[in-house]
């Protein structure tokens, strides 16, 4: 049967049925406007919602701050894979396009641990641990990349925690003079050049009023989990730089270039990598880790050392095998803008 009755214009108008039913609320603010709430536990209520949002907002802080370390920490790691060292450690220092690179991300990493120091004292340190713990695994990476081709050496946790404090970004930077308190061992004075000390009135008060803050603080710690984490980042940049020492070194100087000073005997960049890797695979092996969270991450990582060091070990079987195939002082190409360090670039 066809519907019957007229049926409401599109627009509203027109002659039909009045609408049964309730009347439409008006949308009159004051009308919609609910009264305050009242009892005796809204105020604690109210509390627990400021403190919850309080500690939302620190979080997102200090996530943050962890993916801005570790994107800065990368870069760091980026601008160090260009150099081309024939040996181990560098004795010369850094060129001076890579050395701008790093300060420049070195001060942004150093600025935004600053930031968060207020975020994690007192007890909100270790809540916030897993939080902050990306950024400083990343850190530690790249500073301790750093150390080693400076020093052929890994990196102490003392000297990590220095750095990854938060409180000697000056000292770091070379914005100020080193003090006598501070390791010979913090290559990043070496590395950046120093810039001129502000002597002024107003610096020399604002400065000493950020001193007598940075005494209050303790600064960020550095958990000897997230440095043993760093660290085992630390060889899958050690077996990039190892792979392409080999694609670009000559055979003759990758069997034997230069005479090592502790035992008389050859060593090349790519032959101190790898003795090198394989010292840390044992050590790491020999690490008891447990059944924590700690133990499987490293588990994870231990798996890929080793898959790294099997890496290096068959790119030098590969030249060692098949070196003859290549005609007579042949390398691959490279960007001879980035090279430096270490006695020079390949030729």
């Amino acid at each position: 049967m066809p519907p019957t009755g007229s049926k409401r214009p599109f627009s509203g108008s027109g002659s039909g049925p009045h609408r049964t039913g309730p009347r439409p609320q008006s949308h009159n603010p004051q009308q919609l406007q609910q009264p305050a709430p009242t009892g005796p536990y809204i105020s604690m209520f109210t509390e627990f919602r400021n403190e919850l949002d309080e500690h939302q907002d620190r979080r997102e802080r200090i996530i943050k701050a962890s993916r801005d370390i570790t994107a800065a920490s990368k870069k760091i790691i980026f601008s160090l894979q260009r150099l081309r060292p024939t040996t181990l450690p560098l004795t010369t220092s850094l060129p001076q396009n890579i050395n701008n690179e790093i300060l420049q991300y070195e001060s942004k990493i150093q600025d935004l641990l600053a930031s968060i120091i207020p975020d994690l004292q007192g007890l909100d340190g270790p809540r916030w641990q897993r939080q902050i713990s990306p950024g400083l695994q990343e850190y530690i990476e790249a500073i301790g990349f750093r150390h080693y081709l400076l020093k052929r050496k890994v990196m102490e946790w003392e000297e990590a925690d220095w750095y990854v404090s938060g409180l000697h970004g000056d000292e770091i930077l070379g914005r100020k003079k080193k003090s006598e308190e501070v390791k010979e061992d913090v290559e990043m004075i070496d590395v950046v050049s120093t810039q001129p000390i502000e002597t002024s009135s107003t610096a020399e008060g604002g400065s000493e009023k950020k001193e007598e803050e940075k005494k209050d603080l303790k600064g960020i710690q550095l958990t000897k989990e997230d440095y043993v984490l760093g660290l085992y980042d630390m060889t899958g940049e050690m077996m990039r730089f190892a792979i392409t020492s080999v694609a670009t070194t000559p055979l003759a100087q990758l069997l034997g270039a230069a005479k090592d000073s502790a035992d008389g005997k050859a060593v090349s960049t790519p032959q101190c990598l790898l003795q090198d890797l394989r010292t840390l695979q044992s050590a790491f092996e020999g690490l008891d880790v447990g059944f924590t969270a700690f133990g499987k991450d490293a588990d994870k990582k231990l798996r890929v050392m080793q898959d790294s060091v099997k890496k290096v070990e068959y790119a030098f079987y590969g030249m060692v095998v098949r070196g003859s195939e290549r005609p007579e002082g042949w390398v691959a190409d490279f960007d001879a803008g980035g090279s430096g360090g270490g006695g020079g670039d390949n030729e």
